[in-house]
């Protein structure tokens, strides 16, 4: 029920078409048409289904379709985290970094090829009576462990935090404060008022500005933000998380971004270039670490802000090394070296706002990596690649490849066979009817070997299906 916002349909923007993220994403390409390979040997059983077969052919195709890997973005305040995301989804500016901290909530951006039909393209989630309710109580998941520990200062300031965002919600919203526990707001669209609108708490929450009023409306009653957007240049969906900064005063915050943690199987930890690892980041680290199948990546964001990155990015390299081994952490974790700020001025081709320092220290980096193998490649293309997106997006469909999506791909096509095997069952009992053949009953002990004959049968039955459908592919490809 939207009884504060009904839906809206606008014209929706689009970002911007420059080839830099197809190419980042790269091998997530070859990824979806396997999948698209499986949907079309899926669809061509279908056809020759009914019943309950039928109906696992549309569930398998819907859930290829509805297939939505995720990468959670987790780090400090100041890191950089918001200007990261938007160059990540290839849309500079989409979500405002200029206000310090705006993250209240995690933010999902899900990116699809094409846009979404309907009045979807933003929903907003608000806390129920319950949830909030529990808050006040408990003092949430961080109020539990501190009460376990003994820790009541951590727990009582908990309790302080929380009253007070409850009294700043009832000056914003009054008598519909109430009224709004629980609901949904959902709208065609979205832009940066309407983002921050929901997200945005902003600096000083007891601020009565109009500006403060209207930016931050709703954003104590908001449990989660869901955004979609069309990437035309990705071939399937991903989504990427956007977490308010784990060393924030406001307590609450941090226990949104470790919840955010448990619902992603790879997170990136952003650092920037001017702060050292510290205990917070350790502790993330660990936690991610010891939850089975979690993955992390370390970017150190803000080189365009270091006085000699080739002289500065190994130091930094190296101690990030020795923290990780001092404090037992992943030592095998991937640490890349970027630029957010060089990443956005890349994607909209414009440098004149880059800034005098930063273009003096990209012109340093790019001596160092590149010499005179830059010729022949655009200004944009050399940025882009300082900037050091493609080989964080690069990491991510890897690891999407041979993670999250591997075992999908692998779920699915299993589900396929299980479906061709029976439909070549069927088709076996059905001509032996026609033909008024008996049909034998099957021993107990040829089971065992009756389900392995109808394996293999449909393996062959799949394999063939697939080489059509990717022969199919090749040909609509080649005429395209």
């Amino acid at each position: 029920m939207n009884a504060e916002a009904p839906v809206v349909e606008k014209a929706r923007a689009m970002p911007p078409r420059t080839g830099l993220l197809a190419r980042a994403y790269g091998e997530l390409h070859a990824y979806s048409e396997r999948l698209r390979a499986v949907d079309a040997a899926v669809e061509a059983l279908a056809e020759r289904s009914e019943g309950a077969n039928e109906a696992a052919a549309r569930k398998i195709r819907r859930q290829i379709r509805e297939f939505e890997p995720g990468v959670t973005m987790i780090g400090q305040v100041k890191a950089g985290k918001t200007t990261l995301v938007n160059a990540m989804i290839g849309w500079p500016g989409l979500l405002p970094a200029d206000i310090n901290p705006w993250t209240s909530v995690v933010t999902s951006l899900h990116m699809e090829p094409a846009a979404r039909g309907g009045a979807h393209a933003a929903r907003f989630r608000f806390f129920t009576e319950e949830e909030w309710s529990r808050l006040l109580s408990k003092g949430g998941r961080i109020g539990e462990l501190a009460r376990r520990a003994g820790a009541d200062q951590e727990l009582e300031k908990v309790r302080r935090q929380l009253q007070k965002m409850r009294e700043t919600s009832r000056r914003r919203l009054g008598h519909k404060f109430e009224m709004l526990l629980g609901q949904t707001h959902e709208y065609g669209y979205f832009d940066e008022d309407l983002i921050q609108r929901y997200v945005c708490l902003g600096d000083d929450m007891d601020s009565e500005s109009a500006t403060d009023r209207r930016r931050g409306r709703f954003a104590d009653i908001t449990r989660s933000a869901d955004l979609h957007l069309a990437q035309p240049e990705l071939p399937m969906r991903l989504c990427i998380r956007d977490t308010p900064g784990v060393n924030d005063t406001f307590m609450i915050r941090e226990q949104i971004t470790i919840n955010a943690i448990r619902d992603s199987r790879l997170c990136v930890l952003v650092l920037s270039a001017h702060q050292a690892l510290s205990t917070v980041d350790m502790a993330l680290i660990r936690l991610i670490s010891n939850i089975r199948a979690r993955q992390v990546v370390i970017f150190v964001n803000r080189i365009d802000e270091l006085g000699d990155p080739v002289r500065d990015i190994p130091e930094i390299r190296d101690s990030i090394r020795a923290t990780l081994r001092a404090h037992d952490g992943p030592e095998e974790a991937e640490i890349l070296f970027g630029s957010a700020h060089w990443a956005s001025h890349a994607l909209t081709g414009e440098f004149d706002g880059l800034g005098l320092a930063s273009a003096e220290t990209l012109l340093k980096w790019a001596e160092h990596r590149y010499g005179q193998e830059a010729e022949g490649k655009t200004v944009e293309e050399v940025v882009w690649h300082l900037s050091g997106l493609p080989d964080l997006c690069g990491i991510i469909a890897r690891r999407v490849r041979t993670g999250e999506g591997a075992e999908f791909e692998e779920r699915v096509t299993r589900a396929a066979r299980n479906l061709a095997s029976n439909l070549s069952a069927n088709r076996s009992i059905v001509t032996r009817r026609v033909g008024r053949a008996p049909v034998d009953p099957v021993s107990r002990e040829r089971i065992g070997s009756e389900i392995d004959a109808i394996a293999e049968r449909a393996l062959e039955l799949l394999d063939a299906r697939f080489d059509a459908a990717l022969r199919d592919l090749d040909g609509r490809l080649a005429g395209a």
